[in-house]
This record gives C-alpha cells, sequence and structure tokens, in this order.
C-alpha cells in the first residue's frame, strides 16, 4: 500500500478526551488522523477504500480482563498483522513482556508530553514501510 503525503492514524481509545487531544497533535505533526469510541469503528475503518496506515490503541478499549488476556493477544495479533500498530497504555498497566507478544507492537506508556508516542507512531510506519520492501 503506497503511503499517503499525509499518513492516516487511527486512535482508538476509550476516553474522548484523550482521542480529541490525540487528534489534534497528530495532525498538527502532518497526519490525518481519525478518532475511533469502540472496535466496531475500528473494524469499520479497517476495511473502508481508506484504511489507517497506522493505529495507535489502548487495549482497554477492547473491554477484556483477566482470563481474556489470551483473546485480547489473538486479538491484537490479527490487527497487527495487517497494520502498523502502537499500543498506549497507562504506566501502571499490566501488559505482558512484549505488548501481549504482538509481534512488531509498539508498547508507549501513556504520559501528557506527546513526542514518545509520535516517535513510536513514526517508527511503526518506518518498520511497516521497510518489512513490505523487503517482502
Amino acid at each position: 500500500m503506497a503511503r499517503a503525503a499525509r499518513p492516516r492514524l487511527a486512535i482508538l481509545d476509550r476516553n474522548p478526551h484523550v482521542r480529541e487531544l490525540l487528534c489534534r497533535e497528530f495532525e498538527d505533526h502532518g497526519f490525518t488522523a481519525l478518532a475511533l469510541r469502540d472496535t466496531a469503528e475500528l473494524a469499520a475503518s479497517m476495511a473502508s477504500q481508506s484504511p489507517p496506515e497506522v493505529v495507535v490503541l489502548d487495549p482497554e478499549a477492547f473491554n477484556m480482563t483477566g482470563d481474556q488476556t489470551g483473546q485480547l493477544a489473538k486479538r491484537l495479533a490479527e490487527l497487527a498483522a495487517r497494520v502498523p500498530l502502537v499500543l498506549h497504555v497507562f504506566p501502571e498497566a499490566e501488559i505482558p513482556a512484549g505488548g501481549y507478544g504482538v509481534a512488531g507492537a509498539l508498547v508507549v506508556e501513556k504520559q501528557a508530553d506527546t513526542r514518545e508516542l509520535d516517535r513510536a507512531v513514526r517508527a511503526a510506519l518506518a518498520n511497516w514501510g521497510e518489512m513490505l520492501e523487503g517482502a
């Protein structure tokens, strides 16, 4: 998939204020950002004519806990096989080492400063492009 001049970014977070803040920040840094409320909107976005080129996702948006962690890992792995994935998590979140074992997913802790998240999104896009070129 060829990259657009303004990379398309989907942001899925349970908190609408976080979604909107991140969209504004990324749009100010050259992205086209789409705020997603839930996994249904994520699925629709992925199936659209212009799917996101990278997804920033709070795993809590999947509303899975405890015994469902394996199911969450499977869903995240399926998504990461289709698009670069950046997991945006609370510092106190109990994220298994390696971001649920999802190959290629980057994990960034939520914080007031979005620079680390911006770097991770750009790295995810660059790594994805290199992976596609090598395929």
